[in-house]
Order: C-alpha cells, then structure tokens, then sequence
C-alpha cells in the first residue's frame, strides 16, 4: 500500500488551527497531500490547554511543512461569502489548485474563548483550566437572536460558503473529493442544544444535494458525523464512556481515520452519506 496516496493533492481545511481541523490536516499531510488551513486565528489553540499540549509547531501550518509537504496557512471569516470566495481563490493561486475540502469550521458556540470579554466566561470543563467557550443553550421554541446568527453562520454557512466557493474549481478539473461536518446533534432531534442541531442537520441536507450536482463531474461529497470526541473546547467527557456502546469517549484520529476513507479512492464510488463517527452512541431524547 502506498503510505503517500495523496501526493500531488492539494487539500483545504477549514477550521484546521486546533481540534479536529487540525487532526484531519496532519493525517492528509501524512497521506502526502499538500495543505492549506483556513481558519479565523491560526493560533486559536493558545485558550485550550488541551490543544496546546498537542502542538510541535507554532502552527498546524509548520506541523504539515514537517511531515514534508508544502503548506500554507490563510486568516479569513469564513461567515463572509465575499471572504470565503477570496479565501479559495488564495489558496487555488497559491497551490496551483484544490483536491480535497474538509468543511470543519463550526461549533455549537456562541462565543469562543479567545473572544470574551472581561468577566465573561463558559462553562467549566474537565481536564481544562482557563475559561471556557460560551455555549448555546436556545431551545427550538425559544432561541437568542446573538445565538441563533451566530450558529447558523459558524456551522452551516461556513459549509456552504466554502463549497459554493470551491465548486466551480472542481467542476473544471472534473475531480475532487469534499468532506462535510455535521454531528451527532445533526442526527437526533435533542431540544437542549439548538440551534446548532438544526444547522447540522441542515448540512446533512446540503450534503446530499450537493452530492447529486456534482456527481456527474467525478465530485465526490460525504459527510461525517462526530459525537461525544475529545477536544479542548469541550474537555474530558470520558464520564459519559457508560453511555458509549464502545465504552469510552473518541478522539481525534477515530475521526481523522474516516476522513481518510473520504477523500481517498476507497470511496470512489461513495457519496451524498453521513457517517456517524460515535462508538454507537444514541442521543436521541
């Protein structure tokens, strides 16, 4: 088996600074692939402990250039079509082209650590100290406007923006493979946690319209769909390991590994699917 079967690819990440973005953009780097990692701060591991004590490099950007392949590393507000579409059109200039998109960017947040004001802070989260991401709590019948903007645009416009952007790139080299993120909040109607069940939900939706269009230009789109995995925004959930079938909470690579089925030729002939990346765990209320 080829250990580089991505040589020669050119893959974008988005949300690829910290957390799973990262995971998917070391393991495509490993699989040969040329990166670029968009995100709204390239250092935004710097709030989470956790985070920060995986990195080798000031940025995933060096930590690709150190598995020896050629990355790049562009700051864009993904929730700004006009930015997305610029963001692209970068990366395209400055890679010579795009062959994989892992759509990442999102989170059931409100507002991230690095961006709280004085005397603001979220919940409290074990294995983690500094403060925490303040986190959606609107209901289906009752949402905050700030809530309900904010989530849509992180999750589910980010999606949309960045594949509306990279399309007609794909489409004109009749080839590519797009890798969407939705959750396990997509999957189950939980009333706790809207709006950001509805927006991934919605790219579950997207996914497979997007999967149909671009179908008969050799463009492959699926999407995954991670549950209760280790990451510093959340912190150690391995108390819900008696809820997991598989008896303990995922991590990174359990979802890295599914994004590497994705994107290579293991599922040519696979698209418009979710997959649950959840030990088997049900959150259906």
């Amino acid at each position: 088996m080829n250990s580089k079967k991505l040589a020669g690819q050119v893959a974008l990440v988005t949300g690829g600074a910290r957390g799973l973005g990262r995971g998917y953009a070391l393991r495509l780097a490993a699989l040969g692939a040329d990166i670029a990692v968009v995100d709204r701060d390239l250092k935004s591991y710097e709030v989470y402990e956790f985070e920060k004590r995986q990195m080798t490099g000031s940025t995933v950007v060096e930590e690709c250039r150190a598995l020896g392949v050629k990355a790049v590393g562009l700051e864009a507000d993904l929730t700004d079509r006009a930015a997305a579409g610029k963001a692209v059109k970068d990366v395209v200039r400055k890679m010579g082209r795009i062959d994989i998109v892992v759509c990442n960017a999102g989170g059931g947040t409100v507002k991230f650590a690095d961006e709280l004001e004085e005397g603001e802070t979220g919940p409290e989260r074990t294995g983690e100290s500094g403060p925490g991401d303040i986190v959606t709590t609107g209901s289906a019948a009752d949402c905050p406007q700030e809530a309900l903007a904010r989530v849509l645009d992180i999750n589910l416009m980010t999606c949309m923006y960045t594949c509306m952007a990279v399309a007609p790139y794909l489409k004109d080299q009749r080839s590519g493979k797009i890798v969407t993120v939705s959750s396990s909040a997509g999957l189950s109607s939980n009333y706790t946690y809207h709006p950001y069940g509805t927006a991934k939900a919605a790219i579950i939706h997207y996914t497979r319209a997007l999967a149909q269009e671009l179908a008969p230009y050799n463009i492959n789109v699926n999407c995954i769909a991670p549950a209760i995995i280790r990451t510093g925004r959340l912190g150690d959930r391995s108390h819900l390991a008696a809820r997991i079938p598989m008896g303990r909470e995922g991590t990174i690579e359990d979802c890295a590994k599914v994004v590497e089925f994705l994107v290579t030729d293991l599922s040519d002939y696979v698209t418009g699917q979710t997959i649950s990346v959840s030990g088997g765990f049900d959150d259906t209320p």
